[in-house]
């Protein structure tokens, strides 16, 4: 990557660090950024963040921001596990967007905090088309199955039933059925009353895939959510838009992914991982020298 690009990330990345080093001052935690940008959940993701976490050693408190349009649901559950054990008590900060898998991660959390511009939505989890390298919204499939079904020309019908891949049928099933099971695992704390409710609101009552489920809404159902201060609310709110105003600057095409704590980072730019180039200022080493 050329110089300038790698001095403007390094100059973001620094800002960065402070702030999360102040958050962790305040909640007395481990901190740590998880920001998927145009880039699904996946499992070379869960191994960059088990590197990190790995690194860091036993957790009493993990602060995880979580950014991300969602992915694999097997791979969300796999960040989940690995966070279970490497840490007593795990809260998820969500100060935008956690959708879809993202969303089920959220859940997954002993506490919830959303803040005021914060959103979970439907657990519509991505599909890899079996012989493609790409992914696809479940809700997508589901729209094309219910279109060809809804079709009264049977040439028609027969024409697009052709074209749908029944591995990518197969597929779809699979995730959703996934979807459903990991969400009735989650919820399962939730009296009776309200668990399934909550249970049809995450996976099947809104057509919308980024359906906006919010803090109101999600007390509402009965998933509470962790209230914070006013300040500090404002300070995760300034970290994230450290990462987005960092990913609007760079100019990216195929997604943006940092994972970062107060001495630790994984940062990929359009599929190239640019890590080892870096040069990041600690918080540690600054305090030591200064």
């Amino acid at each position: 990557m050329e110089a300038a690009k790698i001095e403007l990330i390094q100059d973001y990345l620094n800002k960065a660090f402070y702030l999360i080093h102040e958050i962790e001052e305040v909640r007395n935690s481990c901190f740590i950024s998880l920001i998927c940008i145009d880039l699904p959940i996946n499992y070379p993701l869960v191994y960059k963040l088990n590197k990190i976490l790995r690194r860091i050693g036993k957790i009493d408190k993990l602060d995880l921001l979580i950014e991300s349009g969602g992915g694999d649901i097997d791979a969300t559950a796999k960040i989940n596990s690995i966070l279970k054990k490497r840490c007593k008590e795990f809260t998820a900060i969500v100060p935008f967007a956690a959708k879809s898998a993202a969303t089920f991660l959220a859940l997954s959390a002993d506490n919830l905090i959303i803040c005021k511009s914060g959103e979970l939505g439907p657990v519509d989890p991505q599909v890899r088309h079996p012989t493609a390298d790409i992914w696809i919204p479940a809700h997508s499939i589901k729209e094309a199955l219910e279109f060809v079904e809804e079709t009264e020309d049977p040439l028609v019908k027969l024409s697009m039933a052709d074209k749908l891949d029944p591995l990518l049928m197969g597929a779809y099933m699979d995730a959703t059925k996934a979807a459903e099971q990991y969400m009735e695992e989650v919820l399962d704390t939730l009296p009776d009353d309200k668990k399934e409710n909550a249970i049809h609101t995450f996976t099947g009552k809104y057509r919308s895939h980024g359906y906006p489920i919010d803090e109101e809404l999600c007390n509402k159902i009965g998933v509470i959510t962790e209230k914070i201060e006013e300040d500090l609310e404002e300070r995760i709110c300034d970290l994230h838009e450290i990462y987005f105003d960092l990913a609007f600057r760079l100019k990216f095409e195929d997604g943006v992914l940092i994972i970062q704590s107060e001495n630790l980072y994984e940062i990929e730019i359009d599929g190239e991982n640019i890590s080892s180039e870096l040069d990041i200022e600690m918080i540690k080493e600054t305090e030591e020298d200064s």
